[in-house]
C-alpha cells in the first residue's frame, strides 16, 4: 500500500457518517427511514407531519464528551428540553423508538433510541441500545428560538467575546456574499437576550439592534458552520467531524440569499467532514437540490397517508412544488411523461442514466413487473389506456414486432438484460481499478468467486456485492457511465425523440 493511500484511509477512519433514522413508532410516523446525505440533507413536508421532530432525535442521538465551546460560547450538544415537548395526556406512558444509523471507521453501527417517562420527576429521557449511552459526536442544533427578533427582547446586553482571525474575515465575507451587501463593512457584535446569545451584524450605518431578522439568523448559522473550523483546530487528529442542524433554514431570508446560503454551507461542509440537515419549506431550496441528490446530498419529503406521515426520498421535484403549492392555492396540473420498465433494476439505471440531464424533470420511469414481450404488446396496442404511455426495454428485447417498428420504445444500453451487461463489465474491470475496495476484501475474486456467466442475476443480487453497489446501485451505474459516455447519450437521444 502506498503512502498516500494510506493516509487517506487513516483520515477516513477517523471521520463518522450519519446514514438513517429509523422511525419504529413514534405519535403518527409509523415503520419509516430518513435517509441522511453525507453533505447536505433536507427535510420537507406538509404541515404537522414531524418534521422539527425527525431534526430534534437526530440531535439526541449525540452527547459530545470534550469540553471545547462553540464560537457562541456554547457546548457542542442540544438540551432535551429544546427539543421535545411531550403531552400528558397523548404521550405520557407511551414508549417510542427509534433507530439512528452511523458509519464509523468503516463500519456499520447503530443505536437503539428508546423513550423513557421518569415519574419521579415528571419528565422524559432517552435511553439508548438498554440504557447505554449516545454517540460521542459534535453537535449544534439552531432551534425556532433563534428567529425570535432581537427587538422583542426585554433586556440585551452586549459582551466582551470576539471573532478573532479568519473566523472574523469568514463571517464578514460570508455574511456579505450570501446577502448581496456587497458595499457595506461588517463586523461581529456578541450579544445576549433571555433566548439567546449570537453574533449581530455591525455596520459603519448601524450596530445589532438594526439587524433584520434574516441577519440575525444568518449571523448564527455562520457561526455554527465556523465553530467546527475552530473545533478541527483543537482536536486535530482526534477530530471526526460533525452535526449541523438547522429548523427551517429558509426562515426570514429571501429566495436568492436561500440559494446562496446552501451552496455556501455545503462547500464548508465538505472542508470541514460535517453533515448539515435542515428543515424547509423553500421550493426554491428543494428545486435546486434536486439537481443535486445522490449519496452527498438527500431530500426526504413528509407526506399524509391516512392519518399517517410516510416518507419519500429525493421525491420528483416537480408533484413535490404541486403538493406545496395545493397548500397555498397555487397549484397547476403537472403532467410527467410516463415510461414503463420491465423491473426494479431496469428503473434504478434509467433513473440514474437520466440524472443531471433536462429530461429528469419530465420523465417519470415506472417499474413493472412486465416481461419485455409484454411491455411489446403494450406498445404496440391500440387501445386507449396505453396513448400517453411509453416503453423503456431491456437491450435484449425484440424492437421489431411483426415486421414492424414498435413505436412508443427506448432501449436500455448494451445488448443484454441489465444485470448481464453489469456482470460483463465488472468482471473485465482491471484488479486496481478503482472500483474495487481492496481493504474490506471487496476484489475481483470475491465479487466473482461463486458465480458464472449463467447466473448473472444472482451475482447481482448477491447480498455481499450489494454492499459495494451503492443505495439503488449508484456507485455499480456511475462506475459504467463513466466508461460509456456514449451509450448514455445515444440512450438519452433515445428518450428525447419519443417525447419531442
Amino acid at each position: 500500500m502506498s503512502y498516500e493511500l494510506a493516509v487517506i484511509l487513516n483520515e477516513n477512519q477517523k471521520h463518522m457518517k450519519f446514514t438513517k433514522l429509523e422511525i419504529s413508532n413514534f405519535r403518527h410516523i409509523n415503520k419509516q427511514i430518513i435517509e441522511i446525505g453525507s453533505v447536505m440533507t433536507a427535510i420537507a413536508g406538509q404541515n404537522g407531519t414531524g418534521k422539527s421532530t425527525l431534526l430534534g432525535w437526530i440531535a439526541q442521538a449525540s452527547d459530545f464528551k470534550q469540553k471545547n465551546k462553540t464560537l457562541l460560547d456554547t457546548p457542542y450538544k442540544s438540551k432535551y428540553s429544546e427539543i421535545f415537548r411531550f403531552c400528558p395526556e397523548k404521550d405520557y406512558h407511551k414508549t417510542y423508538n427509534v433507530n439512528i444509523h452511523y458509519e464509523e471507521s468503516l463500519q456499520e453501527e447503530s443505536k437503539k433510541m428508546t423513550t423513557r417517562l421518569i415519574e419521579t420527576e415528571n419528565r422524559y429521557r432517552v435511553d439508548f441500545d438498554g440504557r447505554g449511552t449516545a454517540i460521542d459526536f459534535p453537535v449544534i442544533y439552531l432551534g425556532l428560538k433563534r428567529l425570535i427578533p432581537l427587538a422583542t427582547e426585554k433586556t440585551i446586553t452586549l459582551q466582551e467575546l470576539e471573532l478573532i482571525g479568519s473566523d472574523k474575515n469568514q463571517f464578514a465575507k460570508l455574511s456579505k456574499e450570501i446577502l448581496y451587501l456587497t458595499r457595506d463593512v461588517i463586523q461581529a457584535e456578541f450579544v445576549k437576550s433571555p433566548n439567546k446569545q449570537i453574533f449581530a451584524m455591525k455596520t459603519n450605518d448601524y450596530g445589532h439592534l438594526g439587524n433584520s431578522a434574516g441577519q440575525d439568523n444568518l449571523g448564527q448559522i455562520i457561526s455554527s458552520i465556523l465553530s467546527f473550523s475552530r473545533l478541527k483546530a483543537e482536536l486535530k487528529e482526534n477530530y471526526k467531524g460533525g452535526l449541523l442542524l438547522i429548523d427551517e433554514i429558509d426562515a426570514t431570508l429571501y429566495a436568492g440569499s436561500q440559494v446562496k446560503l446552501v451552496d455556501k454551507l455545503f462547500g464548508l461542509a465538505k472542508t470541514l467532514n460535517v453533515q448539515i440537515v435542515f428543515t424547509t419549506h423553500s421550493i426554491e431550496i428543494l428545486e435546486h437540490l434536486s439537481h443535486k441528490t445522490g449519496t452527498e446530498t438527500k431530500i426526504n419529503f413528509l407526506k399524509w397517508n391516512n392519518k399517517n406521515a410516510i416518507n419519500e426520498v429525493n421525491p420528483n421535484i416537480e408533484l413535490l412544488k404541486n403538493i406545496i403549492k395545493v397548500q397555498t392555492g397555487q397549484a397547476k396540473k403537472i403532467e410527467k411523461i410516463q415510461f414503463i420498465c420491465e423491473d426494479i433494476v431496469a428503473e434504478q439505471w434509467s433513473k440514474n442514466l437520466l440524472n443531471g440531464t433536462d429530461l429528469k424533470e419530465k420523465i417519470e420511469v415506472i417499474k413493472g413487473p412486465f416481461p419485455d414481450g409484454t411491455l411489446i404488446e403494450m406498445a404496440n396496442s391500440k387501445h386507449p389506456i396505453f396513448k400517453s404511455t411509453n416503453f423503456i426495454l431491456d437491450g435484449d428485447a425484440r424492437i421489431n414486432h411483426q415486421n414492424r417498428k414498435t413505436p412508443k420504445t427506448a432501449k436500455l444500453p448494451g445488448l443484454h438484460k441489465p444485470e448481464k451487461v453489469f456482470f460483463d463489465f465488472v468482471f473485465a474491470l482491471d484488479d486496481n481499478d478503482e472500483f474495487w475496495d481492496n481493504d474490506n476484501n471487496f476484489t475481483h475474486q470475491t465479487c466473482f468467486g461463486n458465480f458464472n456467466d449463467n447466473n448473472h442475476k444472482k451475482w447481482f443480487n448477491d447480498e455481499s456485492n450489494q454492499r459495494y453497489f451503492g443505495r439503488s446501485n449508484s456507485r455499480l451505474f456511475n462506475r459504467w457511465k463513466k466508461d460509456n459516455k456514449e451509450a448514455v447519450d445515444e440512450f438519452i437521444n433515445s428518450l428525447e425523440k419519443i417525447i419531442k
